[in-house]
């Protein structure tokens, strides 16, 4: 492969990387009014990305485009919606795919190449954004690459799923493909990778700070560096299953953040720009409050002012927090340390 055409693909990357973050801290998206992400939503998104390539193979070429040009023109109005607003983000939205399509009419692949490059940068920084801002923990984003790691290894490096899922969709208006040539192979990376990339920063930076999201955007660049590497020195010289490499690593770097930081800024603390609260050291002393709120003595024994508001957070049959009010009886225990819902009791 050419050593500038990968330089290229990497630099891609890095653009879209830079857009992502850069949509990311300047866009606030509207949270969703109600539900938050869990496992089930994960299994869905991978679902669909495992079904999606093998229902394109069997879907003639034009009704592969028509149907990513529709994806493309509604990624790009919810992306472009908060800058511009939501009826100009339609004009604009409907006018770039249409441009591409009649570009593709006339004959002109290097045009239509970028035009689907400069779409799909776009629309990934929005659905990233909307991801990692409308409750998407990090813990969401390394399930989801651990599982696109076993199936990426599948389809593209122990079967020929994605080789003629490619050959499919190559040359097409707004083909999943970031490309930067068309040749035998082309120098492209997938939808799915470059979505992944994008995101892990996002989602690590609102769960655990700066340092996360930076390590994360590095790690990616340096993965997909290396594998253009092995690329240009013809060590490699077919598809590669870049998630294959890369899952493992979203996963590592999740399991030792969590463990550094001891957990996840939830989407409230990260728009307030609070960090997480780290539990104090455990003392070798009860605390006094609880234990006079145990003791079965008459209430004058509390101290002045806690006789009439003194509530107890019990879980797993033992105190675990107390405070002059309910709410300030599960923080108690939240800051303690518990992860269960304590239940409230009046001392």
């Amino acid at each position: 492969m050419s050593t500038t055409a990968l330089l290229g693909l990497n630099g891609c990357v890095l653009v879209a990387m830079a857009a992502g973050a850069a949509y990311f801290h300047r866009v606030r998206m509207p949270r969703p009014p109600v539900g938050r992400y869990e496992l089930p939503d994960v299994a869905v998104m991978y679902v669909v990305v495992v079904a999606a390539p093998l229902l394109y193979l069997v879907l003639p070429r034009t009704a592969v485009a028509t149907v990513f040009g529709l994806v493309l023109c509604a990624a790009l109005q919810f992306t472009l919606a908060p800058l511009t607003g939501a009826g100009r983000a339609w004009a604009i939205a409907a006018a770039a795919v249409a441009a591409t399509a009649v570009t593709a009419l006339l004959g002109h692949p290097l045009a239509v190449m970028v035009l689907t490059d400069v779409l799909l940068v776009t629309a990934v920084a929005g659905v990233a954004t909307m991801w990692a801002q409308s409750g998407m923990r990090s813990a969401h984003a390394a399930w989801f690459a651990g599982a696109l790691a076993c199936y990426d290894l599948v389809a593209t490096g122990l079967t020929s799923v994605m080789d003629r899922f490619a050959a499919q969709v190559m040359g097409l208006p707004f083909a999943p493909l970031l490309a930067v040539t068309r040749g035998e192979p082309p120098v492209a990376l997938g939808l799915g990778d470059l979505l992944l990339l994008v995101l892990f920063p996002l989602t690590a930076v609102k769960a655990f700070g700066r340092a996360a999201g930076v390590l994360a955007a590095a790690v990616g660049l340096a993965v997909s560096g290396a594998v253009s590497v092995l690329f240009a020195q013809g060590v490699l010289t077919g598809a590669f299953p870049l998630l294959t490499a890369l899952g493992p690593l979203i996963v590592l770097q999740h399991l030792v953040w969590t463990r550094v930081r001891g957990g996840e800024r939830t989407t409230a603390e990260w728009r307030a720009g609070r960090p997480r609260p780290t539990p104090p050291a455990a003392s070798a002393e009860p605390d006094p409050v609880i234990l006079r709120a145990l003791r079965p003595t008459a209430p004058a024994d509390l101290v002045e002012g806690e006789a009439d508001g003194v509530w107890l957070a019990v879980a797993d049959g033992r105190v675990v927090g107390a405070g002059a009010s309910p709410g300030r009886a599960r923080r108690d225990a939240r800051i303690r340390g518990c992860d269960t819902v304590p239940v409230i009791r009046r001392a």
